[in-house]
């Protein structure tokens, strides 16, 4: 173990003792599972939201022409808890939200948790079957949107619809009518760590998304992780004579450049920043030339988002006409970055590349690498998230295997979910009794650094988006013409990977590919229709269990 390494380990036992400020204690689960929990942070995000309090009269959001106060934020949220009461939600119950970012969508989401309901973001990208399936999925109660997600969905007769103001319909109520007049103080609900907290749709490997649940308690986890690996990780560099500046601090801003219906948007941007006091910049939808633009007013520090962003940041024509300096952290998530694209970033900008590895099912939760060891480890996920987070590499017997050897990924953490909401089975395929998740993604250990190398579930990952390949290729199958349809994923150097199709159509078909892309554009959010659709001119290769030949039909369309 290097000297760097021994001292990571020193700080990290440090600042866990008693009396510190991340002291942890062993807890035993119902079950008889034992865990490491925090022992100072909240039991609820309720008081997770007075850490915010701290720094109340200093500029939280910033949208637009809009600027929100801590203070100002915290209460609009409870105006929301208050307003939900009123309605008639209780704690427990489910409550939507599904639009465009902007400040609204924030208020929405800290009401609903504050007074112990459930935060369920959908995806804003969906089309309305699959806003449908997902309210009906979890029975959600009341939905906040915009509009053009509420609209085509008047089969949903029992739930109350909410329009933010930012796109006005008299169709709704709106946001602001919905929320005035209602007490800016929290109400007095009895909140636990335990309690149902958030539910997250996420890609399955078959059929439909599903619910991924989580806790208060799991949620708070990964906050404190990500402010312990900062402390530390800046402890480590000031003793070793370094810049420790820390990765997340009341001087730095974050850039909020991905969607808050994703873990990275909600977790790593919005949430972590009111523990830390940090400032969040809200872009709408991401543009690179308007992200620039930003990060030169602002003074922005921080941007994190899917390896997409930072590499058309460093592409884009405009970048030396702004002053770029205050960037400090270049985070990624959602996909690795390609080892020559992280020593450019690093090349180019002030600010130090970072990555980091987590899953819906762990609140973001994994890996992180940042400064020096991400620079010599750039194929490297980084290393495991102390104190709270254990990984190791399984057979498919959840055998632990040797350093070096290749395995599933498995995770154990007070992050980890609950489990998946009304779908048992698929909980007890990913979960053991003892709270290890298996990831489905393939990987190593070398030293204390995770590399990520292959993918067991059928998924695509495209900007950060999953894509489970079998949900588009029953989309497919709907259309009668088609006999035979395999879809799966090639790299991309912009995207990490593109969504591919083979199809073979039934004797005497003339659909062509415009026609099929129109078909599924209303089963299907647009980013889960393939790119690229070859017809092929014979029945699709085989492997030996007789299922479609994926890795070759990969190479066909890769070479071509």
């Amino acid at each position: 173990m290097t000297d760097s390494n021994q001292l990571f380990n020193e700080i990290v036992s440090e600042l866990t003792k008693p009396g510190q400020i991340f002291e942890t204690r062993e807890i035993k689960h119902e079950n008889g599972n034992s865990f490491s929990e925090y022992v100072t942070f909240p039991d609820n995000l309720k008081g997770y939201f007075d850490f915010g309090l701290l720094h109340a009269d200093k500029d939280f959001l910033v949208y637009e022409s809009e600027r929100h106060t801590f203070k100002e934020t915290i209460s609009k949220a409870a105006q929301v808890g208050n307003a939900l009461i009123e309605e008639g939600i209780q704690k427990g119950d489910r409550v939507a939200i599904c639009m465009q970012n902007n400040p609204e969508f924030i208020f929405a989401y800290m009401g609903i948790v504050g007074i112990g309901a459930v935060c369920v973001p959908l995806n804003s990208w969906w089309v309305p079957d699959e806003i449908i399936y997902a309210m009906e999925h979890c029975d959600a109660k009341v939905l906040f949107g915009d509009q053009k997600r509420l609209k085509g969905l008047e089969s949903l007769t029992n739930v109350k619809k909410i329009i933010t103001t930012y796109t006005p319909d008299d169709s709704f109520e709106s946001f602001d009518d919905f929320t005035k007049n209602h007490s800016e103080e929290w109400p007095d609900i009895d909140i636990n760590r335990d309690d149902h907290a958030i539910i997250y749709y996420t890609s399955g490997s078959t059929g439909k998304p599903k619910g991924v649940l989580s806790s208060q308690r799991g949620v708070i986890s990964s906050m404190f992780s990500w402010a312990f690996i900062s402390t530390v990780l800046s402890q480590r560099e000031a003793r070793l004579g370094k810049d420790a500046t820390p990765l997340a601090s009341s001087e730095s801003s974050i850039l909020l450049c991905v969607p808050l219906f994703h873990a990275t948007g909600s977790h790593v941007a919005f949430l972590m920043s009111i523990l830390v006091g940090r400032k969040v910049v809200m872009m709408k939808k991401w543009d690179a030339g308007d992200a620039i633009r930003l990060i030169s007013e602002e003074k922005v520090s921080d941007i994190t988002g899917v390896p997409t962003q930072t590499w058309e940041l460093l592409n884009h024509p405009d970048r030396d006409k702004y002053d770029l300096s205050s960037l400090k952290v270049l985070g990624g998530g959602g996909g690795p970055r390609p080892a020559e694209h992280v020593k450019l970033l690093d090349e180019n900008f002030k600010g130090r590349p970072g990555i980091g590895y987590g899953l819906t099912e762990t609140n973001a939760l994994g890996t992180l690498a940042s400064g020096d060891e991400y620079i010599q480890n750039p194929s490297s996920a980084g290393r495991v998230v102390p104190p709270l987070t254990e990984i190791k590499i399984i057979d498919s017997n959840w055998n632990e295997l040797p350093e070096g050897e290749i395995g599933e990924v498995a995770i154990k953490s007070q992050s980890n979910m609950l489990g998946y909401w009304k779908n048992e089975d698929a909980t007890k395929e990913c979960m053991n009794n003892e709270g290890w998740f298996k990831s489905g993604d393939m990987g190593k250990f070398d030293g204390p650094f995770l590399y990520i190398v292959d993918r067991i579930k059928d998924m695509v990952i495209r900007g950060g988006e999953n894509i489970a390949c079998p949900e588009v290729e029953n989309a497919i199958y709907e259309h009668p013409d088609v006999l035979e349809a395999s879809v799966f994923g090639i790299p991309d150097e912009r995207l990490g990977e593109i969504l591919c199709s083979a199809v073979v159509l039934r004797e005497g078909s003339n659909l062509n590919k415009d026609d099929l892309v129109k078909f599924l554009s209303d089963k299907l959010a647009a980013f889960k229709i393939p790119a690229l659709i070859k017809f092929m001119d014979s029945n699709l290769p085989l492997v030996a269990s007789g299922k479609f030949d994926k890795p070759a039909l990969r190479e066909i369309f890769t070479q071509e």
